[in-house]
């Protein structure tokens, strides 16, 4: 079991004119965030390698890279390539999350691919970043991201590292990093959170409804694996479908405020006063995680940005209790 606290990056979802993701890449390292995460979807936001290349070079980030390198849009072979290359300019600190895409591929028109095609693609993309006598050159630096029962499986066996989006319901979390390390043990598991710092959590439906639709979607799309019965599954799809995914990651507004989005709301956002968050963070970190990716785009996210850092900071470095029984990977990344 490793003593090492959970790695804590900020995913920067930032438009075009929302902000230089350096000068906010700062402000993350100063609220305790290890690093950030830089969006891969062209359309909608800068380039997310470049500006990686740039926090990387301008900032004394632990960790950085896209988050999430679209393998649905760009070929595993110019993924590892951009990967090798951050490495090689900044050995030990490049780091990326790939998965299948949403607005990336919702915005030129292409179908996600299969989860087969993803697999071998990830295969690919795992093989070229070895070296000549076989060893990974991103060790627990390279994840991808997967809420469904088979992609986590896949995603683990392929890439030894899975980002679980599954929400931050406890339960859901502990079954899900079970499952990825199901057949190894020591295969790194991190979680995507949406988190908001509010005063007054009954307000808290207007801050998470931008990135509720996305949330629902992988609810609809797996709903045995999230408990669902059919008139709940029914529900959620229609939150699913209020959404505009050629629009994904940016401050729409697509939820209402019906038993659905409630019932959403409550398993995928934690959206909450500074303790509360912090609480919910150490039981989150009692399950056995590597690291937490925290989702950039709701609304209010900048603007808090340290009472926010500093509440997940609380939470990641809470003595764990004797008694909590962690399944954590072999070492930190």
């Amino acid at each position: 079991m490793k003593s090492a606290s959970p790695r804590l990056l900020l995913n920067l979802a930032r438009r075009w004119s929302e902000g230089d993701p350096v000068a906010l890449a700062r402000r993350a390292l100063d609220a305790g965030f290890d690093g950030v995460g830089l969006v891969d979807s062209p359309r909608l936001f800068l380039d997310g390698w470049i500006e990686s290349e740039r926090v990387l070079a301008g900032t004394s980030a632990g960790l950085t890279g896209p988050v999430i390198a679209s393998l649905g849009l760009r070929h595993a072979s110019t993924v590892a390539g951009a990967l090798r290359t951050l490495e090689q300019h900044h050995p030990g600190r490049a780091f990326t999350v790939v998965g299948r895409g949403e607005s990336s591929v919702a915005n030129e028109g292409i179908t996600a691919p299969s989860l087969s095609d993803h697999r071998a693609a990830m295969r690919t993309l795992r093989k070229q970043l070895r070296d000549d006598a076989g060893n990974d050159r991103l060790p627990g630096r390279l994840l991808g991201a997967a809420s469904g029962p088979r992609t986590i499986t896949a995603t683990a066996t392929e890439l030894g590292g899975v980002l679980l989006d599954v929400g931050v319901d406890p339960p859901m979390v502990e079954r899900a990093a079970r499952l990825a390390r199901e057949s190894d043990p020591a295969t790194h598991v991190w979680i995507f959170a949406r988190t908001l710092i509010v005063d007054d959590p009954q307000t808290a439906a207007e801050q998470a409804d931008p990135l509720l639709g996305s949330c629902a979607m992988r609810m609809a799309n797996a709903p045995g694996w999230f408990g669902l019965d059919a008139d709940q599954a029914d529900a959620v799809r229609r939150v699913a479908d209020a959404h505009d995914y050629r629009q994904h990651g940016t401050q729409q507004r697509t939820a209402t405020d019906d038993d659905a989005s409630r019932l959403v709301r409550h398993r995928f956002l934690l959206v909450d006063t500074p303790t509360a968050i912090a609480d919910a963070v150490a039981g989150l970190r009692a399950i056995g995680i590597d690291g937490i990716v925290v989702a950039g785009a709701l609304p209010g996210v900048v603007d808090r940005l340290e009472d926010l850092g500093a509440a997940l900071h609380a939470g990641i470095t809470h003595p764990l209790p004797p008694e909590a029984h962690t399944n954590e990977s072999s070492g930190p990344v």
